[in-house]
């Protein structure tokens, strides 16, 4: 049974937990430890990325088999390296795909907006290599 390694900054939903299992066979779904998932969300804004932190998630990884899927979102270069290195292991990461759904409220002469982001799907990364005829 193929497993799901989730690696986003919250909770999958129940719509996103269903698509995993229907559509992806994953019917584990393996969290990062606290303290992994804390770094994962805070990744330093500095001009070097700490790859201590890749490293943290790679090792996480370690039992993953080939075929089981990976989502992964945040940082877009740490994002990088982690979709790098599944795609290289036989793993499948993926992204979830939104939609965006805006409301503004006009109160005098204040707007405000509201986003709220409704899963679509997920995506899987690929190599744009992969794509080419």
């Amino acid at each position: 049974m193929k497993k799901a390694y989730c690696l986003m900054n919250h909770p999958l939903t129940p719509k996103q937990e269903t698509e995993l299992k229907e559509r992806y066979n994953s019917k584990i779904i393996i969290y990062p430890e606290k303290e992994l998932s804390a770094k994962w969300s805070q990744i330093p804004a500095t001009t070097e990325l700490d790859l201590s932190i890749i490293k943290d998630v790679v090792s996480w990884l370690s039992e993953s088999a080939e075929g089981d899927v990976l989502i992964v979102q945040g940082e877009a270069g740490s994002t990088f390296m982690i979709a790098d290195y599944a795609l290289k292991h036989h793993l499948v990461p993926l992204y979830a795909v939104t939609k965006r759904v805006e409301t503004e409220e006009i109160e005098g002469e204040t707007v405000k907006r509201y986003y709220v982001f409704e899963h679509v799907c997920f995506r899987s990364y690929e190599y744009y290599s992969m794509k080419e005829d």
